[in-house]
């Protein structure tokens, strides 16, 4: 197309017209000029695979989106980032940096859709130390024999509100869901469960320890923090790692020994003590799962 062509279009024959008007006389010339031109197929260029490109960060003012290879409406690339999140596909795991998390949550599913997953982001409410972080991913598929998921995140060299890493499995074809921390609402139960640091004055103290505390002692310093208690009773395995599962409050004994502390709401916290040695393993009965860790079910 001769961009001079176009010039016999002038000001002058636009002026006055409506905007998003096409029924103008000037309007009609200058759509009749464009539909005229031939138009060339352009050629495409397929996704380079195996490797990893230097990704520039997008700031949120910007409008365009920086992406490698093919948009998220045509096939996966290896990464792909818009204002609110950087994705960058390897062999098994994803590199995710959160620019914004305030951001609307299609804007996350956008991101990881571009990189060949079937990903939708939902916003999740956590603790004032968790907003902003990434959440999940939860699975609903077939894993290939012998594999899994695991995630970590970091502050180091991290520019944006989070940085982490998350391993999927490369042939994994189900849906994953992510989260996105949002603020919770007061008294609104967490997605996640932040650790509690009680003190006698009901602010917080660094270098509280609850682990290895009895009952009655951690009970004494929720209440004065003015916290609802729930209890998860937790069986020791030979190897050293643990199971449990969440009691009535009126099985649990004062003497019993504390391994944990979460905060689940901004006003509730839940124990996780460690079953008594005369309790056989599983015999207390269950009561269910705490609202919350459902955040992404519709």
């Amino acid at each position: 197309m001769n961009i001079a062509d176009l010039a016999r279009v002038r000001d002058e024959q636009l002026a006055g017209e409506p905007v998003g008007q096409a029924s103008g006389a000037g309007a009609r010339a200058l759509m009749e000029s464009i539909m005229a031109e031939e138009r060339v197929p352009v050629r495409r260029r397929a996704p380079r695979r195996g490797r990893w490109l230097a990704l520039g960060v997008v700031t949120a003012a910007a409008a365009t989106v920086l992406a490698v290879g093919v948009p998220p409406f045509g096939g996966p690339v290896t990464q792909y980032a818009n204002a609110a999140v950087s994705v960058k596909a390897g062999d098994d795991y994803l590199e995710v940096a959160i620019n914004d998390p305030e951001a609307e949550a299609e804007k996350f599913t956008e991101a990881f859709r571009a990189v060949g997953l079937d990903a939708v982001v939902k916003k999740a409410p956590v603790a004032p130390e968790d907003v902003g972080k990434l959440l999940g991913p939860i699975m609903d598929g077939e894993f290939p024999p012998g594999t899994g998921v695991k995630g970590s995140w970091t502050t180091e060299n991290c520019a944006s509100a989070w940085c982490g890493k998350v391993a999927i499995p490369i042939h994994f074809k189900g849906k994953v869901i992510f989260g996105i921390g949002r603020p919770a609402a007061p008294g609104e139960p967490y997605a996640t469960r932040g650790l509690v640091s009680p003190a006698a004055d009901g602010g917080p103290i660094d270098g509280y320890k609850a682990r290895g505390k009895q009952v009655s002692e951690v009970r004494a310093d929720m209440e004065r923090l003015g916290l609802k208690i729930t209890y998860v009773v937790m069986w020791s395995n030979p190897d050293g790692s643990g199971e449990g599962y969440r009691v009535e409050d009126a099985y649990i004994k004062d003497d019993w020994i504390v391994h944990h502390v979460r905060k689940t709401a901004s006003d509730a916290a839940e124990v996780t003590v460690e079953a008594g040695p005369d309790v056989p393993k599983d015999s207390l009965p269950k009561v269910p799962l705490r609202e919350g860790l459902d955040w992404w079910k519709d």
